[in-house]
């Protein structure tokens, strides 16, 4: 740092040296002292303002200079230098440090952006405006299958250009998006979703066994012990015969009755919404629930007539079976409308849910006679009026389904 300097220091020694050969030459001339002195008072300001004004000139640009270089080693990149005051060759030289220094960051970073790219395990591509290929990753040419070469265009290599880009061989069991970035380039990924959907088949098929083997054991165990009983005996006797069969006869309803409730929620026909009376509806249903059906709100409500009477039917017996040990019973229905949405509200004065993170799992039931459907099926009516259903149980007591579905435009 202090070679820096050294303009600074030879200018001032070199006055230094010119003032004491001066002085020494008006001595020999016989100049006083005293005037000497005078003569060297006024040489020592002009001389102090030149040492200055040059150590300024020096100081300022290698101190801005230190600043700014440190900045950039920080990597702190916001920093503004003001380059006013500087030398057009220090300029030059900052502007050239700042360019060494930021380059190598950005290549860094495009490196690192790239090896992340190619490390992922779905098919990467980026297309520029005019769908040349880019960038692609190991992965879009493994699942491909074919030669995916940097500068080949879209449609060459099999894409679709409609609507963004999509790829005919993965069009099952693929989602396919494409992003437009703001330059027009595009990035196109997509997703397998083979593997998601072979683990929910999976389970969905775990779950029809677990549950068909629950209900055909605890049917078919007990007729097998009471046949078994009954056979092991010499001669039949007809009361004791008549009693087996009447809850084999039982037994076997209720099977008949689990199948039957299956099939209705497999076999549930695509909605076909209109504007229903809602307190007819209730009056209908009044008739065959023992429960009371309470109506507040609209009138009208807009959904499929067959479909809203089956929901609000499993809705009021289960509110029924939830209530049978209360005085003055009842379930209360409210329908609203919010913006473009219908909004229906069903609740009662029961004791609530027992278990409401497992309410909508399928075959899932707290009663001892319950099958575990009536609550899918009110699931699969709301979702085929594109809605949705919550359950909750109110602070006050009692539980309440709250439902949601789009109306007309």
């Amino acid at each position: 740092m202090q070679s820096l300097y050294l303009p600074l220091y030879f200018v001032i020694g070199f006055s230094c040296l010119t003032t004491v050969l001066v002085l020494s030459l008006l001595a020999f001339l016989g100049w006083s002292w005293l005037a000497i002195s005078t003569l060297l008072f006024f040489l020592s300001w002009p001389l102090a303002t030149l040492w200055y004004w040059l150590y300024l000139k020096i100081k300022l640009p290698l101190q801005q200079s230190i600043i700014y270089c440190q900045s950039l080693h920080e990597q702190a990149f916001g920093l503004q230098l003001q380059t006013k005051q500087l030398p057009p060759a220090y300029k030059t030289l900052l502007a050239e440090i700042r360019q060494l220094v930021t380059k190598p960051v950005k290549q860094d970073q495009d490196t690192l952006l790239t090896l992340v790219a190619q490390q992922l395990p779905f098919p990467l591509l980026v297309f520029d405006q005019n769908t040349q290929l880019l960038f692609v990753n190991l992965a879009a040419s493994h699942t491909l299958q074919q030669p995916l070469l940097t500068g080949s265009s879209a449609s060459s290599l099999g894409f679709i250009c409609s609507q963004g880009l999509h790829h005919p061989s993965l069009a099952n069991d693929w989602q396919q998006q494409c992003i437009q970035q703001p330059d027009g380039s595009l990035v196109y990924f997509a997703l397998d979703l083979r593997h998601p959907l072979y683990q929910q088949q999976k389970l969905s098929q775990q779950q029809l066994i677990r549950v068909l083997s629950h209900e055909l054991r605890n049917s078919l165990t007990p007729m097998a012990s009471m046949t078994e009983t009954l056979l092991s005996q010499p001669q039949l006797p007809e009361q004791q015969s008549r009693l087996v069969l009447s809850r084999i006869h039982a037994r076997s309803q209720r099977l008949l009755n689990f199948i039957d409730h299956y099939a209705q929620l497999q076999q549930l026909p695509a909605s076909k919404p209109e504007w229903c009376d809602l307190v007819d509806i209730l009056d209908e249903l009044q008739i065959t629930c023992t429960i009371i059906l309470q109506h507040s709100g609209e009138r009208y409500c807009y959904a499929d007539p067959d479909q809203l009477r089956q929901l609000l039917l499993n809705l009021a017996r289960n509110a029924a079976q939830a209530c049978q040990n209360q005085t003055a019973a009842y379930c209360k229905i409210t329908a609203y409308c919010q913006g473009q949405q219908q909004i229906l509200h069903v609740s009662d004065n029961g004791p609530g849910f027992a278990n409401i993170d497992n309410l909508f799992t399928p075959f899932y039931t707290t009663k001892a006679d319950g099958s575990g459907i009536g609550l899918m099926l009110c699931q699969e009516i709301v979702m085929q009026h594109s809605g949705s259903i919550e359950a909750r149980n109110l602070a006050t007591g009692g539980a309440e389904l709250v439902m949601r579905w789009p109306m007309p435009n």
